[in-house]
């Protein structure tokens, strides 16, 4: 499987899971926070465009993500913070691509435990417009984090297409 086709499968899987998880429990404060400055400080994990979408999707990792290069080295260590930025293309083919949202989440002690039955793990969860607003705040988090149990603890609940396998 190509890996635009697998993460559009996974986006639509998790999709499925917005309405089941609506009211589940979630964190009710954001320990995820806005990671400003993020495209200078954090290193480029992976980037897929997706022309017929219109959109750009960059996978970025803090230094603590980044220094994970492959599943031997699992678990991610804490403090990581990963960022899956989605860009709309321009238009007319010119201009640079338009932060559309940032899914972000954050592995810390002792994160996760909110999401109880639906805990991925020590992660957290957030979505952010490029402004700082929230997409998805953390008290409706709890399908973030039940979509990355799909990713499965052996790959520490993260989709890890650059460390080999099947993108998962």
């Amino acid at each position: 499987m190509k890996l635009p086709l697998l993460l559009l499968t996974a986006s639509l899987a998790c999709l499925a899971l917005a309405e089941e998880t609506k009211d589940a429990p979630a964190p009710t404060t954001d320990r995820v926070g806005f990671p400003a400055g993020y495209q200078k400080s954090f290193q480029v994990l992976r980037t897929v465009k997706h022309e017929k979408e219109g959109k750009v999707v960059t996978v970025y990792g803090n230094a603590a993500a980044a220094s994970i290069t492959n599943v031997t080295q699992l678990p991610y260590p804490y403090g990581s913070v990963i960022v899956m930025e989605t860009a709309l293309l321009p238009k007319d083919g010119t201009g640079k691509p338009e932060v559309a949202g940032m899914h972000v989440m954050r592995r810390e002690k002792g994160f996760g435990a909110a999401y109880e039955a639906n805990r991925s793990g020590e992660w957290e969860y957030t979505e952010y417009h490029a402004d700082g607003s929230y997409i998805t705040p953390p008290a409706k988090s709890a399908t973030c984090s039940a979509c990355h149990i799909k990713a499965g603890k052996e790959k520490d609940f993260v989709y890890q297409a650059r460390l080999g396998g099947t993108g998962k």
